[in-house]
């Protein structure tokens, strides 16, 4: 990006960002509505609930553009990225835990699993890299809307 990001483009980016995130991330609870609630270890859907709040939380401060909403894109970006390659693309060490595609049960895993699981880290790294950007003193702006 060049240096000379400013404040408009920073707040366009993490809007767009948000919003492909979380497309991405309700269209992975879709595929695990599909696979079946049994396919899943209780902890693995409490835990996406608990996702979905942050998700949520996030969206809303980047379309306030509140002071905060880099900060949300930074750790609900990378935090769920994180926890996503953990959860499925690891090999399973605690089974309670993770719904590893690597290693069993995979139930009911398709080309629809992968491909949201995938497409849910991807843009989480890009949500929480603009986020990374948007905090760059060229990109802040104290006197934009909801800033405090």
């Amino acid at each position: 990006m060049p240096n000379d990001w400013d404040p408009l483009t920073a707040r366009r980016s993490l809007t767009v960002a948000v919003m492909v995130f979380a497309a991405a991330f309700g269209l992975h609870g879709i595929d695990h509505l599909r696979r079946g609630m049994a396919a899943s270890p209780p902890s693995i859907m409490v835990g996406g609930m608990i996702q979905g709040i942050f998700v949520v939380v996030a969206v809303v401060l980047i379309l306030r553009h509140h002071r905060w909403a880099s900060w949300a894109a930074i750790v609900v970006g990378f935090g769920s990225a994180v926890v996503f390659v953990y959860a499925h693309l690891l090999p399973t060490s605690l089974p309670s835990f993770q719904d590893s595609f690597i290693s069993g049960p995979r139930i009911n895993v398709t080309w629809l699993s992968w491909l949201t699981a995938v497409a849910e880290i991807g843009t989480g790294v890009v949500l929480g890299y603009v986020g990374l950007l948007a905090r760059r003193p060229s990109a802040v702006d104290l006197s934009a809307p909801g800033r405090r």
